[in-house]
């Protein structure tokens, strides 16, 4: 696995960790201290502002897991990668996104998230 991928792979894990210190560790591994992660929904600067934001998701949809959904394409300091997010057995993810991550030395330094599908409100 290259250093992108595994970078990737972090990020998706620290996006599962439900436990806050170990979900911290990923964090300040996988991200650079004064990171931006932008969504339509969220954006968030640092590490404190995108642990909150995990926190919140996986509030909105416990017992959810993302995963990865295809290779990481990436060239230069760039990273592109879709998701999924969905109930552990489920037949379709609950939502799927597309991120493209910019890098800077081995950790990403922004997230421009997109989101495909995402349920409908009741």
């Amino acid at each position: 696995m290259n250093a992108t991928r595994k970078l990737i792979a972090n990020y998706i894990r620290a996006w599962n960790e439900t436990d806050p210190l170990r979900r911290r560790v990923l964090i300040e591994d996988v991200y650079a201290e004064h990171a931006i992660y932008t969504d339509p929904l969220a954006q968030a600067r640092g590490w404190e502002a995108i642990d909150m934001t995990i926190d919140a998701v996986q509030g909105m949809f416990p017992g959810h897991v993302f995963t990865l959904a295809g290779d990481v394409d990436a060239h230069h300091d760039l990273a592109r990668f879709h998701w999924h997010l969905a109930a552990p057995g489920a037949d379709e993810p609950l939502v799927i996104g597309f991120d493209v991550a910019e890098l800077d030395e081995g950790r990403i330094r922004r997230v421009h998230g997109f989101l495909d599908k995402v349920p409908m409100a009741a």
